[in-house]
């Protein structure tokens, strides 16, 4: 066994840290006796082995709103640092489950040094083994968090059934994990597996099935990609600060594997290839299929929408929304570039504030949106504004566009400018509704945007050129004689026919807006276009587009 290679790489990859923590705390003075939480927090990754260490818990902390009463189940807890923080600020009832018996075998002694043993209780095995699964009683959790701990366990479906068993109803997941931005060749793939021992990692959509599968609802993606890049950044240089010391202390063998595991995971954030999450997800209560949702019977249903999308200056795109129903809340935000890249910030359904994901502050004139976990803000002016009624809405309330907003979008990675788009409406539509929208940029023409819509069974096509390049006051036209194809749009104003392509995708994403306890289920796809204008049959301009879809029923 001691000659197999993996159990080799293993201990390079793990044994180091158990050393370091006795070695840090010998020489504190803290070799035995009781620990303080300042002892343990000074101890940095090496407690909490996961990006932000107890900034993240304290994330958790807020988001579960943990307390006294509650039962936590910690899957992949390591030397149980993220359990005795939380379990320390909280006083919180703790249940660790962890692979390695030495990790095992420290985290009961650090957490019998300060006092929190019965709080705190560690099982160690694999928690796909019956023997673990036996011991996690059904029903008898609150909450399950796992901090970059999945990503080691290919069989995504069976550890999260574990969790949803484990849950009591309306107990939530919170995970922390590595996710694909795109589907992995088999040579990242390769490298996942024998550098991280990451044997699988999805892509959001389909860890948001594997979530669905195990019975999930009101799923949550939260990107945290930036800040753990940075962080892969930094850790890499500090190794490299302080090879003479590392190798002094642990040898040329263990510098040379914690560097090529660093540098390779500082290039696969970089390269844009593999980023981070954080995952929430609540376990629904039983469903009563005896009782048909009010809502089946509804004619019209209340429907708040406020949309944005921005053209930055880099060339990428940036799309937000908050989409509210009477019995759904919908936060997502999507940024994609000419490349294909693109990376989903938020998305998320549930009956929540938007506090925790999309903050909205305007007026007339201007306005500004963050991100607070994904550190993103964007501070918008408003140039101009149209209003219309909309045909199916009960009672043809106005639509807001605003066409042309110019914007400050401040990130980790500095600032830029951008153009874009605000649509916000409110009332009462039908229950089944479909649409094509899209909106267009061309630098030396001016904006068009566009929809082909049905609301229950009234249509509402309009399609409007907002003329900037002539005149310092844009010329707008518009009519409702249009109709759409799959990629392209076609009206006819003032006897020209006017035809607005956008053949080329360069990237597209697409989230169920979906509330199991009602009826509302609508897909909604989002593509980021290359786009030409035509006019009579000749080209004048040439630019990007939004193209935005969306067919179901609300609820």
């Amino acid at each position: 066994m001691d000659n197999d290679p993996s159990v080799k790489d293993a201990a390079l990859l793990y044994d180091w840290r158990i050393y370091s923590i006795r070695q840090a705390l010998k020489e504190k003075g803290k070799a035995t006796g009781a620990l303080e939480i300042q002892d343990l927090l000074d101890l940095g990754h090496l407690d909490q082995y996961h990006y932000f260490g107890s900034q993240a818990c304290d994330r958790a902390i807020d988001y579960l709103a943990l307390n006294p009463n509650s039962r936590v189940l910690d899957i992949g807890s390591g030397v149980g640092g993220p359990a005795r923080y939380i379990s320390y600020k909280t006083g919180c009832h703790f249940q660790c489950v962890e692979l390695r018996p030495d990790f095992s075998e420290i985290a009961q002694e650090l957490t019998q040094r300060m006092g929190l043993d019965q709080r705190i209780q560690y099982l160690t095995g694999n928690v796909l083994s019956p023997q673990i699964q036996d011991a996690l009683l059904p029903n008898s959790f609150d909450n399950v968090i796992s901090f970059l701990a999945l990503l080691h366990i290919a069989e995504r479906d069976k550890v999260l059934e574990i969790c949803f068993r484990a849950l009591q109803e309306n107990g939530r997941v919170y995970i922390e994990d590595y996710v694909a931005n795109y589907t992995l060749t088999p040579e990242i793939q390769t490298t996942l597996q024998e550098v991280f021992y990451a044997p699988y990692v999805p892509t959001r959509e389909a860890y948001r099935n594997h979530l669905e599968r195990a019975g999930f609802t009101d799923i949550c993606f939260i990107d945290l990609t930036t800040g753990w890049r940075r962080c892969k950044v930094e850790r890499y240089q500090q190794l490299i600060e302080s090879q003479t010391e590392f190798i002094k202390v642990f040898g040329e063998e263990v510098y040379e594997n914690r560097s090529q595991l660093y540098r390779i995971g500082r290039d696969m954030f970089q390269s844009g290839k593999i980023g981070g999450a954080l995952i929430t997800a609540k376990k629904p209560p039983a469903a009563q299929i005896h009782l048909v949702p009010e809502t089946y019977f509804s004619t019209f249903t209340s429907v708040y929408n406020e949309q944005y999308h921005f053209f930055l200056e880099d060339g990428s795109l940036l799309a937000l929304r908050q989409f509210k129903t009477g019995t759904l809340e919908h936060y997502s935000a999507w940024w994609s570039d000419t490349q294909g890249n693109s990376r989903e910030l938020v998305n998320t359904s549930e009956q929540q504030g938007s506090a925790h994901h999309i903050s909205i502050t305007k007026n007339h004139q201007s306005g500004t949106i963050c991100l607070p976990e994904t550190k993103l803000e964007i501070k918008f002016e408003v140039t101009n504004q149209i209003t219309w009624g909309v045909p199916g809405e009960e009672n043809q309330r106005d639509v807001i566009h605003q066409p042309q907003l110019s914007c400050v979008v401040q990130t980790e990675r500095g600032t830029q400018k951008g153009e874009g788009y605000c649509k916000i409406y409110q009332g009462n539509y039908p229950r089944f509704w479909g649409y094509h929208f899209v909106y267009a940029l061309f630098p030396d023409y001016g904006i068009i945007w566009s929809a082909d819509a049905t609301f229950g069974q009234e249509d509402n096509n309009h399609f409007n050129i907002l003329h900037t390049s002539q005149t310092q006051k844009p010329i707008l036209l518009r009519t409702q004689e249009s109709y759409h194809r799959q990629t392209s749009a076609y009206a006819c104003i003032q006897d020209k026919r006017y035809n607005l392509n956008f053949d080329k995708a360069f990237a597209s994403w697409s989230s169920i807006l979906r509330h199991r306890t009602s009826t509302m289920e609508s897909n909604l796809i989002l593509e980021y276009r290359e786009a030409t204008l035509a006019i009579d049959d000749q080209e004048v301009s040439k630019g990007v587009c939004f193209k935005e879809s969306c067919f179901g029923t609300i609820a």
